[in-house]
């Protein structure tokens, strides 16, 4: 089949129909397919606070063989879900999508997975197949079929390159997912790269060695596509300011990082050790996800996080906005244009070489992820100027639960080591065409 991912509900990978070039081995050495922006491919008739609106609602409903195509399905790439799955011919109360069901009929290479398949473990089986069943919500669930088939990559405009016996999911039932209201949805599916053993980076990416580059898309989408990358393409240069910092903890989803502290512009906000650990129930932490939009904070964090940033635009003579309409906390009009110092916001994480230091805003011990101001605020300059903060309260299963999102990672490049359990950065201008 071929694939287009969307990343994080961003931005989308696509899986081409047309297939020029084959993998010589399982686990290739390198693939770079595009991330190409959601709002790419959605109508034009949208304005941009509009589509920044759904970017808003869809994270929020987050938190809580070739058959012939004109175009590939799109999937959503995803650092939190382990699985990848797409809508298939005769799905039952599934979203709307634009382009025809995936019928597995079609496809020559298609094959059910058996039950006794390692990657059946903990499924349910039916008459032999190995039936799924994955919740991201108690609202939000997704079940079907696991198979095996072939995916095709664009990797360019004219080369492709197609993997065999990719396991995934065929989804006959998808609850929740945010599209049902939009018939020109162009979205099919998950593309799953979390830790687990189902995950596309566990079955094809040697040592679990993967990246991405996600494109800026604050004046809206960005020109050029982000990049997904694997295995030798996902490795960062020896050259340039790398920042590394231990995964510390994961689940079959979500790649749990160890955030000590944060600054917003010269402020630290001082929060008391282990506070964004992980607790011994499950709930709370701190993980970065590609799946979701924008980045959100348990309560008592976003509280004080909310604060500052509210102090910070009372100096810059910034009138505070209702932010309702546009399905968020915090807005300001920006009657006399987009002010030259905005904050920036730094997440102090531990340090790989150094483990039992604490990295905080007072030592130069740590990694810091440094997030510039047009990566933490959505901006609107054209009818009613103004400004809005891309963060928010954490909400849903988990409310202790501190996400990274997307929108917060634009532009760097991210690496993730598997078998090290380490992610690495740099800033990235992923956003660039090639020289």
């Amino acid at each position: 089949m071929g694939i287009k991912i969307l990343f994080c509900i961003l931005f989308i990978i696509s899986l081409s129909h047309s297939v020029l070039s084959k993998a010589d081995d399982k686990k290739p050495s390198g693939l770079t397919p595009n991330l190409i922006h959601r709002d790419s491919i959605e109508s034009n008739d949208l304005t941009r606070i509009e589509k920044f609106r759904k970017i808003i609602d869809r994270s929020k409903l987050r938190v809580n063989g070739t058959p012939p195509t004109v175009d590939g399905p799109y999937l959503i790439l995803d650092t939190a879900a382990e699985l990848t799955w797409l809508q298939c011919d005769g799905c039952i109360d599934c979203f709307k999508q634009k382009q025809p069901l995936y019928n597995p009929h079609d496809s020559s290479t298609y094959k059910l997975l058996p039950c006794d398949h390692p990657l059946c473990k903990f499924y349910e089986c039916n008459h032999n197949h190995c039936k799924f069943k994955e919740w991201d919500s108690p609202d939000v669930h997704v079940e079907g079929f696991m198979s095996t088939d072939c995916f095709g990559f664009n990797v360019s405009y004219i080369n492709s390159t197609v993997l065999d016996g990719v396991v995934s999911g065929c989804a006959c039932g998808t609850v929740g997912f945010g599209f049902q209201d939009n018939p020109d949805n162009n979205i099919n599916g998950v593309f799953g790269l979390g830790p687990g053993p189902r995950s596309f980076a566990s079955q094809f990416a040697p040592r679990g060695l993967f990246g991405y580059c996600l494109a800026d898309w604050h004046f809206g989408p960005p020109d050029y596509p982000g990049k997904l990358m694997f295995v030798d393409e996902a490795l960062l240069p020896i050259s340039g300011h790398v920042q590394i910092t231990p995964i510390v903890e994961t689940d079959a989803r979500s790649y749990f990082l160890k955030l000590a502290d944060i600054q917003i512009d010269t402020k630290c906000l001082g929060f008391e050790r282990g506070k964004f650990d992980r607790a011994i129930n499950g709930h709370g932490g701190f993980i970065i996800d590609s799946g979701t939009s924008i980045s959100y904070f348990a309560n008592d964090v976003y509280d004080r996080v909310r604060q500052v940033f509210v102090d910070y635009m009372k100096t810059l003579g910034l009138p505070e906005m209702d932010a309702s309409s546009h399905h968020l906390d915090l807005c300001w009009h920006i009657p006399d244009g987009l002010p030259s110092d905005l904050p920036s916001m730094v997440l102090y994480l531990q340090d790989n070489e150094y483990p039992d230091e604490t990295a905080d805003c007072g030592n130069q011990v740590g990694a810091q992820l440094i997030i510039d101001p047009l990566s933490l605020f959505h901006i609107e300059e054209k009818e009613d100027p103004q400004l809005c903060l891309g963060i928010m309260r954490t909400n849903g299963t988990d409310p202790e639960l501190n996400i990274l999102g997307a929108k917060q990672q634009t532009n760097n490049k991210l690496s993730f080591d598997g078998q090290n359990k380490t992610l690495s950065w740099m800033t990235w201008d992923c956003g660039l065409p090639p020289n």
